[in-house]
């Protein structure tokens, strides 16, 4: 019998959507958390949480939040997997997971910069094939994938913006696409917004409402999670602190202004200078090694970057207030030769009172944040797909 409007029975039917829906949407939350997101008392919550766990939605475990004993409320898996995928610009990642955050497989090939979307796509669909191979799961068990790529994302049209990493793949509706290639439902993201995802909801229980994730490779890509959500803002460009203007008159930008965070402490401008002073070509991964073992020019390039994007972080910080700013992607490997010159200009240029609780660290998942983050987009989808069943 479905529930009279207005009556007791709607109103706790009402009441138990909204805790699980928020439940859902983290992976998982203390029964404290879910009434100050929900509104509803901690008695409330406790009865609710409990019919939940009673028909099977959800289960129910101690845990420690601070040195307090919590109980944490996770969503209990359904039947079935989900498809991660990460594209950068040398690189997919992928990985099978449950409905339970149980990674199945993980692997990941290389693409060659400049490949099209159609290069791509083949990729992507081979490198699930043997996935599908290797861990012995059936097309059919997998529900839905989510897919990571890098620069804006126009959320309309569902085309990669014109700053990105690969311009060969703009114009095209790359969800349709995706879609088509691995016969699947396909959610896409950016990849910054996808790592900041990643590290707030996995594994489920985050004790930070909000954070900024940042992404350092050819580009400076950011994620904000703002009150236990991936922010996106109206047209899905949020968090792109790599095109905040330092410099008004400063070097031209590929996203067209002057004097953006990635056009002055430039990557592959830095990797050139290092590659001079050594007279040999230098990648990413060569500066990371040799600003490790000390290397007197690579670690100052590191310090440059790291000072310049504290500029960048200041401003955020003092408009946001995060709790937590997490740097991941490749460049991140260096550890404190980067995130003490970092930690010193943020605390130097934001206010005080931003600043008297911020965390500044390395991302827990390094390179492999974003591919969590499109599996928990592709498991989001599933739970909302579940939800609409439900009613």
């Amino acid at each position: 019998m479905i529930p009279r409007p207005g009556s007791t029975a709607s109103l706790r039917q009402t009441n138990l959507e909204a805790v699980l829906r928020q439940v859902r949407s983290a992976g998982g939350l203390v029964q404290a958390e879910i009434a100050r997101r929900t509104g509803l008392s901690a008695a409330t919550v406790t009865n609710l949480v409990r019919l939940l766990a009673e028909r099977g939605q959800v289960a129910v475990a101690p845990t420690l939040i601070n040195g307090r004993r919590s109980q944490l409320v996770t969503p209990l898996p359904g039947d079935g997997y989900i498809l991660g995928v990460d594209i950068g610009r040398s690189h997919i990642r992928a990985q099978l997971v449950d409905l339970g955050h149980t990674v199945a497989g993980a692997d990941h090939v290389r693409l060659e910069p400049g490949s099209s979307s159609q290069r791509g796509l083949e990729l992507t669909a081979g490198l699930y094939a043997r996935l599908l191979s290797d861990v012995g799961i059936d097309r059919s068990a997998v529900r839905h994938a989510g897919v990571g790529l890098p620069g804006p994302l126009d959320r309309a049209n569902r085309q990669i913006g014109a700053a990105t990493v690969l311009p060969e793949w703009m114009g095209q509706d790359l969800e349709e696409r995706f879609a088509a290639a691995l016969s699947l439902p396909v959610m896409i993201d950016n990849d910054a917004n996808l790592g900041a995802l990643g590290e707030y909801a996995w594994p489920p229980g985050r004790e930070v409402s909000s954070l900024l994730y940042i992404r350092l490779a050819t580009g400076v890509g950011g994620g904000l999670i703002l009150n236990g959500q991936l922010y996106h803002g109206a047209d899905g460009t949020a968090g792109e602190i790599g095109h905040l203007s330092l410099d008004e008159v400063g070097p031209l930008c590929r996203c067209g202004n002057r004097g953006c965070l990635e056009a002055i402490a430039s990557v592959p401008a830095f990797l050139g200078v290092l590659s001079s002073a050594l007279q040999r070509p230098v990648d990413v991964d060569a500066w990371v090694g040799l600003a490790r073992d000390g290397h007197v020019t690579a670690v100052r390039l590191i310090e440059d970057l790291a000072r310049h994007l504290g500029a960048t972080v200041a401003n955020v910080v003092n408009l946001i207030n995060p709790g937590l700013v997490l740097v991941g992607g490749p460049i991140a490997a260096v550890g404190e030769t980067l995130l003490a010159p970092l930690r010193a200009e943020v605390r130097q240029r934001a206010m005080p009172a931003a600043t008297s609780r911020l965390v500044i660290e390395r991302s827990r998942w390094g390179d492999d944040a974003e591919v969590y983050g499109a599996s928990r987009l592709a498991l989001m989808a599933v739970w909302d797909e579940t939800s609409t069943s439900e009613r």
